[in-house]
């Protein structure tokens, strides 16, 4: 019994390992998790407790904040990258949509920039035409 058990658990070790982690397929450089390292809003730096966090999966978005003590606030949305260079995130349902982070919207339009060195920019213009700008950094 004791060696059934013990085989089943190797096994089921291996099939974890060898996982899948990119629903899918590929999704290029914007699988994983990205580090809002700064915020602009109308051309001033926005500061915040906490950081903030981007992740991309197959079509899932993530944002979240991580504040004092290990606090956790986050939302779920849904993600595309368009032909033109351009990157969408949509929050389709608001009853889910908690977190409070300058500028992000249900529907973001952004334009992307600046891919260097791991960081990317996104920018954007609020519903009201204020224009917003994240500069996010890849983590490891």
């Amino acid at each position: 019994m004791k060696r059934t058990v013990h085989i089943l658990l190797v096994a089921a070790m291996m099939l974890a390992l060898g996982a899948c982690t990119r629903n899918h397929g590929e999704i290029g450089i914007w699988f994983g998790t990205w580090h809002v390292e700064s915020t602009t809003v109308n051309g001033s730096t926005v500061s915040h407790e906490g950081d903030y966090f981007f992740q991309f999966q197959s079509h899932a978005f993530r944002v979240s904040l991580v504040g004092d003590r290990e606090q956790l606030v986050e939302s779920f949305g849904a993600w595309e990258e368009g032909e033109d260079g351009t990157l969408t995130i949509t929050f389709p349902d608001p009853s889910v949509f908690y977190i409070q982070m300058p500028g992000l919207e249900d529907y973001n339009a952004f334009a992307v920039s600046d891919l260097t060195g791991g960081r990317i920019t996104l920018t954007k213009a609020m519903a009201d035409g204020t224009p917003v700008v994240y500069t996010l950094k890849k983590q490891p």
